[in-house]
């Protein structure tokens, strides 16, 4: 009966050290999701320089890929990316290792009418991050 709780109690000890790193990089996930959402949100490009890598890919509402944060800073730069509210919501996360996979949708409302979204209606979008 010891041994049984012994090797019990090894495990409980292996799975609470595994879940401390993972919520740890969750949460450093969520604060680098809130500063991306800051940064459409205000067209700071120079914010989201910071967490978007060079080769950051993505399609865009017009159903096109942007293949480089380059791209997506010259949409906001053309207005395509200009909104008076943005919000996530994340509907799952998993962490993998060294990868980490959100999916969710996002609530925009759009200042000017874009081929995508009327201005001033609120449109919503599925989402994969990884």
């Amino acid at each position: 009966m010891l041994r049984y709780l012994l090797l019990y109690g090894l495990l409980l000890t292996a799975l609470v050290c595994q879940a401390q790193p993972k919520a740890d990089i969750e949460k450093t996930i969520q604060s680098l999701e809130q500063i991306g959402l800051k940064g459409i949100l205000t067209t700071d490009t120079s914010l989201l320089a910071q967490i978007w890598a060079p080769e950051f890919i993505v399609t865009t509402p017009r159903n096109t890929i942007a293949p480089n944060r380059g791209a997506v800073f010259n949409n906001q730069q053309q207005g395509l990316i200009d909104y008076s509210s943005f919000e996530r919501v994340i509907e799952n996360r998993q962490v993998q290792e060294n990868l980490v996979i959100t999916m969710g949708y996002e609530l925009f409302v759009a200042k000017h009418h874009l081929q995508e979204a009327k201005a001033g209606q609120p449109t919503k979008r599925q989402f994969p991050n990884v």
